[in-house]
């Protein structure tokens, strides 16, 4: 062979190697994804419940005792309420014995006189120990309720109204007898009018109305009813050998 077919030959195989398609590289086969799953639908929590908290049992509370700052001990006594069965309604204070007019003097005089012959008379008959009833009012602080007074010994022993319970004692509103009387004689000498009325068994003032000279609106009411005699309460007896 020529050196001319050799030299054409080599660069026919030359051209023909530049001309030749790499090799094709096989591609991985493609994995496939597994399916998504659907997610359930997310349901709605409902607001948690708020429980009340246990409710603590209280100790059972007493209530405080205070101490009685009157020296009444307040006691219930159902046997006295019969006694204001005698609470009628009040006829009119017109009606009710006589009316003096302390401005004038022969009048003045005649009060006194009437004073002191009554109180004479209830001495001469009033028992040592009796319970009345009686209803005290004035200008201030106004009429007040009726009440059970218990005297011994001429002397304000113990007082109840009408439920039954004990009232404590005081200087204007709970009187015996006797204190109606000497209200009644410091009227005489210096209110301006006085109508008063008495009982007529035991001479006790049931009804008094005074009323000051200058002052039209100081008044005073007394009215007192029912007064029952108490027996005397009779000691054991001991017998000696």
């Amino acid at each position: 062979m020529s050196r001319t077919i050799r030299i054409v030959l080599a660069g026919s195989m030359a051209l023909l190697a530049c001309h030749r398609q790499p090799p094709v590289q096989r591609q991985p086969p493609v994995q496939k994804k597994p399916p998504v799953q659907k997610q359930p639908p997310v349901q709605k929590q409902p607001p948690p419940v708020q429980t009340q908290p246990p409710v603590e049992r209280q100790p059972d509370v007493r209530p405080d005792v205070k101490k009685d700052t009157t020296g009444v001990v307040v006691i219930r006594d159902p046997s006295v309420v019969v006694f204001f069965r005698d609470t009628a309604p009040n006829i009119l204070p017109s009606a009710r014995g006589r009316t003096f007019d302390l401005q004038k003097t022969e009048e003045r005089q005649d009060l006194r006189t009437a004073i002191r012959r009554e109180r004479e008379r209830w001495r001469s008959r009033k028992p040592r120990d009796y319970r009345f009833l009686l209803r005290v009012g004035c200008f201030c602080p106004g009429t007040r309720g009726w009440l059970l007074m218990e005297v011994r010994s001429g002397e304000p022993l113990k007082a109840w109204d009408r439920t039954g319970q004990s009232v404590p004692l005081t200087d204007w509103n709970t009187l015996s007898i006797d204190g109606l009387y000497a209200n009644l004689e410091h009227a005489a000498e210096r209110d301006g009018n006085v109508q008063i009325a008495f009982d007529r068994r035991l001479h006790f003032p049931t009804y008094t109305r005074t009323s000051a000279a200058r002052v039209p609106d100081a008044w005073g009411i007394f009215e007192a009813r029912a007064l029952t005699p108490l027996r005397a309460r009779r000691l054991p007896v001991t017998k000696t050998r």
